[in-house]
């Protein structure tokens, strides 16, 4: 039972910004095109990824994007090239984007 309550008090609430809930969707949109399998695949990998946030996301480094954004950023790979950004405040894990880890561009958030 104490287990249980404790397990219940670490977990945080994962929030996702519209705008990272459609990129990922042109993702999926994209792979779907090649094989839709790969993109099941991919969305399950995200969504594994985003639940997994609910437990300890200060596993996860610290994202250096390009510009400057005063806030501690984090990410979460996911599917071997797709990234997650998060902030952590409080309780909280706001996600602001999911990229194409293989690109570049990618790195300027939001």
């Amino acid at each position: 039972m104490l287990k249980a309550q404790l397990m219940q008090q670490s977990k945080y609430s994962v929030k996702v910004d519209d705008a990272a809930k459609t990129k990922m969707a042109r993702h999926a949109r994209f792979l779907a095109q090649v094989s839709v399998l790969a993109a099941r695949r991919l969305r399950n990998a995200y969504h594994t990824a985003l639940k997994s946030l609910e437990v300890n996301p200060q596993r996860c480094p610290l994202y250096k994007p390009n510009s400057d954004i005063q806030e501690e950023l984090r990410y979460l790979l996911f599917s071997e090239r797709y990234r997650i950004v998060f902030e952590i405040v409080d309780r909280s894990i706001y996600v602001y984007d999911v990229q194409d880890a293989r690109q570049d561009s990618d790195k300027k958030l939001i």
